[in-house]
Formats: C-alpha cells, sequence, structure tokens
C-alpha cells in the first residue's frame, strides 16, 4: 500500500512523474522537494505539498520516493534515501561518475531491505520484451553482431527550454548524448549480458552550442563472448531515430521506435509487435511503477523491476564508453 509518495526534482522527468503518480496511487499523500521556494499550480492541482528544505523532507516517513533531478546531482542525496530504508525509484542514469557508482554500491552494502529500482523504463517496453525473450529462447541462433542507433536534434527535444541552459548540454551536469541517451547502453546489457569497450570516440561533431559530446561511437563485446555491439549516439539528427538490429546465425530481429520488431528468417520477414501498443514509451513509465508495486506488495505475478545495483552497472558501461570516447 503507498499511503504517501515524493518526487525530488520539477523537471520534465519529475513532472510526468507525479502525474503518473497521482494515477496510479490516486489516494497517496504526494509531495514534491524542489530547490526553488514557489508555488507551483501543477503540483498544486494534483493536490501535491510543496518542499524546498531536504533536511526536512527526509525526516518524514514516505511510503515511496522518486529521485528524478539531474544525474549528477543524485549523489546529494542518494545515500541517504538508501540508509532511510524508503522504496526508491532513481531516474537514469544512477550517477554521472564512477567515483559515485562506488558511494551508492557502498551505501547499498549495510542498507535497510527496501525495493529499489533502477529507472530504466525501456525494459518495460512491449515490443522490446519480446525481442529480448526471443534472444533469450536461442530462436536467432548464434548472435555475430548487433547494432543500437540513437539520434535526435537536441533543441527539439524540449521545445519549451533553450537548450543550451539544459543540462544535456553540460557534461558536469551530466549531460552528453552518452549519458541522457543511455537507453541503448541499457538494452545492450539487457539483450546480452555484461559488456566490455573495445572501442569509444566521442565528440562535438555540429554547431550545436554546449559543453558536452553531442556524437558518440563505440563497440563492445561479451565478457565471456557473444556478439559484437555497436552503439551510435547523436544529438545531431534532424528527425528523430531509434533502431536496433541483431544478427544470429539462424534468424535476425530488426526493432524501430516508429513501430515495428521485424523477425528475419531465411525464408521471410515475420512482424511480431503491433504498434502503437508495443511501442507505447508513455505506458512504460505507468508498468515500471506497476511492477515497483507488486514488489513491494511481494506480489510474483509481476516481473520484479530492475535493481538499483543493476542500474548502477548500466550506469559505469554508459561513464566508460563516455570517459574512454573523450580521452581518444
Amino acid at each position: 500500500m503507498i499511503g504517501s509518495a515524493l518526487v525530488i526534482g520539477l523537471g520534465s522527468i519529475g513532472r510526468r512523474h507525479l502525474r503518473n503518480l497521482a494515477t496510479r496511487f490516486s489516494d497517496a499523500d504526494l509531495h514534491v522537494l524542489r530547490h526553488r521556494d514557489a508555488p507551483d499550480a501543477e503540483a498544486s492541482a494534483m493536490g501535491a505539498t510543496l518542499h524546498s528544505d531536504p533536511d526536512h523532507i527526509l525526516e518524514m516517513d514516505i511510503d515511496l520516493v522518486v529521485l528524478a533531478t539531474p544525474s549528477a546531482n543524485h549523489i546529494d542525496l542518494l545515500p541517504r534515501l538508501i540508509a532511510k530504508g524508503c522504496h526508491l525509484l532513481v531516474e537514469k542514469p544512477i550517477v554521472s561518475t564512477m567515483t559515485d557508482c562506488d558511494l551508492v554500491l557502498k551505501a547499498l552494502q549495510n542498507a535497510p531491505a527496501a525495493v529499489r529500482v533502477s529507472g530504466f523504463n525501456f525494459r518495460y517496453l512491449p515490443s522490446l520484451q519480446k525481442a529480448q525473450a526471443l534472444i533469450a529462447s536461442g530462436t536467432l541462433g548464434q548472435i555475430a553482431r548487433a547494432s543500437f542507433t540513437a539520434g535526435l536534434w537536441l533543441p527539439d527535444w524540449r521545445p519549451d527550454q533553450d537548450y543550451t541552459k539544459g543540462y544535456s548540454a553540460d557534461a558536469a551536469r551530466g549531460g552528453g548524448v552518452e549519458m541522457d541517451l543511455v537507453h541503448e547502453i541499457d538494452v545492450a546489457r539487457w539483450f546480452f549480458g555484461d559488456l566490455k569497450v573495445d572501442f569509444a570516440k566521442g565528440g562535438h561533431q555540429s554547431h550545436l552550442t554546449l559543453q558536452a559530446n553531442d556524437t558518440s561511437l563505440a563497440v563492445l563485446s561479451g565478457a565471456q563472448g557473444g556478439p559484437f555491439v555497436q552503439i551510435a549516439l547523436d544529438y545531431v539528427s534532424r528527425r528523430r531515430l531509434r533502431h536496433y538490429e541483431i544478427v544470429g546465425d539462424a534468424s535476425g530481429l530488426h526493432w524501430d521506435l516508429s513501430g515495428t520488431l521485424d523477425h528475419l528468417k531465411p525464408e521471410g520477414v515475420t512482424p511480431l509487435a503491433q504498434a502503437p501498443e508495443d511501442f507505447d514509451v508513455t505506458q512504460t513509465y505507468l508498468a515500471m511503477f506497476d511492477s515497483m508495486a507488486a514488489a513491494i506488495a511481494c506480489d510474483t505475478t509481476f516481473p520484479h523491476p530492475q535493481s538499483l545495483e543493476d542500474g548502477i552497472t548500466s550506469t559505469r558501461l554508459a561513464i566508460g564508453i563516455r570517459d574512454k570516447g573523450s580521452s581518444q
């Protein structure tokens, strides 16, 4: 039973989570912690109480906390939230440096029992769940290679904001394509297990005004064998794109967020998923809360959500790609 919930951070993703909490847990007392001591019409309309003092809010008994500040700021409160023992959802990426990854793992070692979830919401996308299940079944045979591509034009991503002032444009605040478009890195791990970085190259390849990488290419491979994996990310594509390709020696897969998941077989192509319901990213956030609530209630009819520890592993991989690519 979720009687109270807190969202930390009231940017675009924090607002999304607040709306979804109000939808899924309509009887819960809602709270918002933000750095500015100022009213907010949307939060107030949902009956949320606004706070600006983290020490005060962390003294309260809150059933579920969503940490949705920029990733570079997560470390300011995350160890305290872990030690408090509240059920916790942390937006991806979990933190923005290797040192902070270590600090989170250290905090988890002696933490009270709680459901702590990583917010990599693409794991709740039905079309990708179908792809992951097919890969795990061995139907594709031995997988030789895979590619994951994502791109967008950064100024169009949040059109109501000046992109040069947002965290995406500033590596020091957790921005850059490797961190912002981290879904592809996490999905690659979800599909193929732990990966190591064999090659990475990142840089500022456009006329965009930013202090972060706007383009990244990486080649990875399985720690215990497995496919070669290519990940290509950018803030430069003038039309948004997101597509994956998996090549096995028996068959392959092609996935595109615009609405296709195809099984590529020697005898032809079989569609496996249907738009729009299998490709509805908005619903993944609600599904994530459903999975989290089931875990809190010890309801095993739902798949267990991705743990915070596993999210740290994906975050480490993203940081490794960023750091190795920037040093080339």
